[in-house]
């Protein structure tokens, strides 16, 4: 089970590539390969903060280049997550958008307190935590500051206060004055102050930094001391340490800077970036810190691959051979996974509603099913793999089904996309009036929720669906503009089986 992710921020753009792995370690990875590109995307805003042509070309380049690793991987598809840089830029929807047609890779933009939920949970997965956390991610553009446990995040704020951001802000000067510094940190301490109680150090909560100002000063630090380590992650600091590496630092024009060990390639943001970080650990209360090299990037990992070992561990004997056909045709797990799971949600909730689809444990099997396999047509040709994909499943010796219940899998598939089913197809006039109605209902089902997940994020959740008047009305969690255009554009089919559908994301 291999996987690739990435994120895009304002200062540079990582890509992970990693297989899961099961013995001796139920929670475990292993990273296959890694890239950086310093996209500097916080460099190509104009002065209304659109992301410019110039941003748009380096963004290209880089999807480009991490989909052509994770292809060489065995991987189909890279997850990226887009932060601050596109999250703020007026055009950031439409360059995410211009960014699939252009590379085939959808950088979904995700809120400011989503990245820190996952930055906090590549946190856990690389450093000790204690009953009470508290993490700081310094990006380009944003600082995020996360409470939780051993297990998860339970508090997230996410303020404007990137080291590039305050860089440009205040510290422009390659030498910054006394006077430059203290105004950056008491804007800092300004920003905070009404949130600090929420993340204030309390008896036993350990500070933790993430980001790669953080693993620079720690490695400074250490070079300091004397020691000698392969790897920053896991190592302690104080913060009156890194009070007087900021002052070191801001003492130096910035080629000097360059020549500190951990911050060859942060010169220019160094003095700001280590400055947000001492204001924000005092104002806060703490001491000392702790460094993790996992931050976002490692959170998508983890998650991704919880969700396909829950998703792997939980089908019964006949779906894992779907799930093993699945793989053997080389389908996009991640969005087979998510498609499933939607448009059982979708059954589930349409029958609380009271519509009758048939044998609900029969409907969801066929879903589920379909949901896995509707998409392994592309091994042969993207055009009219929804074709292909039916030949294949009638032909993919699926165990545990009956002919009838392939054929009804393979019709699904085939109806996924394109074409609704109509009387002038012959495997569709073959079935009985009552058989008609039923299929199409499960294909409207499967057309909406392969739509729901057009950005292949895996982050939409479904509210609720409710009746309204003649048609319906779904409330969704988590939905990127391209999830909308694709669920609505997927619709015309649920139209047909149960009424017109308005979709309503929460924010």
């Amino acid at each position: 089970m291999r996987v690739a992710v990435a994120d895009v921020g304002t200062n540079s753009s990582h890509l992970l590539i990693a297989e899961a792995v099961t013995a001796g370690d139920v929670g475990g990875y292993r990273v296959l390969d890694a890239l950086k590109d310093r996209t500097r995307l916080g460099e190509c805003l104009d002065a209304q903060g659109h992301l410019t042509p110039e941003g748009e070309d380096r963004l290209a380049s880089a999807l480009t280049r991490f989909r052509a690793l994770a292809a060489a991987a065995g991987v189909p598809e890279v997850h990226v997550s887009a932060t601050s840089a596109l999250r703020e830029a007026p055009n950031g929807a439409a360059v995410a958008s211009r960014m699939l047609a252009r590379t085939g890779v959808y950088p979904a933009i995700i809120s400011g307190e989503r990245e820190g939920e996952l930055t906090y949970l590549g946190a856990a997965h690389a450093v000790e935590l204690a009953d009470d956390n508290v993490l700081l991610d310094l990006g380009g553009g944003s600082l995020e500051f996360v409470r939780g446990d051993q297990a998860r995040a339970r508090d997230v704020l996410s303020l404007p206060l990137g080291a590039i951001r305050m860089t440009r802000a205040f510290v422009p000067a390659e030498s910054p004055g006394r006077k430059e510094v203290t105004a950056l940190q008491e804007a800092v301490r300004a920003a905070l102050r009404p949130h600090a109680a929420r993340f204030a150090a309390r008896p036993g909560t350990r500070f933790v930094l993430s980001s790669g100002t953080a693993e620079a000063a720690a490695l400074a630090l250490l070079t300091r001391r004397g020691e000698e380590a392969a790897s920053v992650n896991g190592a302690h600091c104080t913060v009156t340490e890194l009070e007087g590496l900021l002052g070191d630092l801001r003492g130096l024009r910035a080629a000097a800077r360059a020549r500190v060990p951990g911050f060859e390639r942060r010169a220019d943001t160094a003095v700001a970036g280590l400055a947000t970080l001492h204001a924000a650990l005092t104002l806060l209360g703490a001491t000392d810190f702790t460094v993790s090299e996992g931050a976002l990037r490692e959170g998508m990992l983890t998650e991704e691959l919880t969700r396909l070992r829950a998703y792997q561990s939980s089908i019964s004997a006949r779906q894992r051979s779907v799930l093993g056909a699945a793989e053997r045709f080389g389908a996009n797990l991640s969005h087979a996974r998510q498609v499933a799971a939607l448009a059982r949600e979708l059954l589930g909730q349409l029958g609380a509603a009271g519509v009758d689809v048939g044998p609900a444990a029969e409907a969801r099997s066929l879903l589920t099913a379909a949901g896995a396999l509707h998409e392994v047509g592309q091994i042969v040709a993207q055009s009219a793999h929804h074709k292909h994909s039916a030949y294949l499943i009638r032909h993919a010796e699926l165990r545990g089904f009956t002919p009838r219940e392939i054929e009804w899998i393979a019709l699904l598939a085939r109806y996924h996309r394109k074409s609704a089913p109509k009387a002038s197809h012959p495997e569709f006039a073959a079935l009985s009036g009552a058989e008609q109605t039923r299929l199409t209902q499960l294909v409207a089902v499967l057309r909406v929720a392969d739509g729901l997940d057009r950005a292949h994020s895996g982050g939409i959740q479904i509210e609720r669906l409710e009746r309204r008047g003649g048609g319906w009305h779904l409330t969704l969690r988590g939905a990127t503009p391209l999830d909308l255009e694709g669920a609505r554009d997927k619709a015309d089919v649920w139209a047909r089986a149960f009424g017109p559908l308005t979709l309503h994301a929460l924010a």
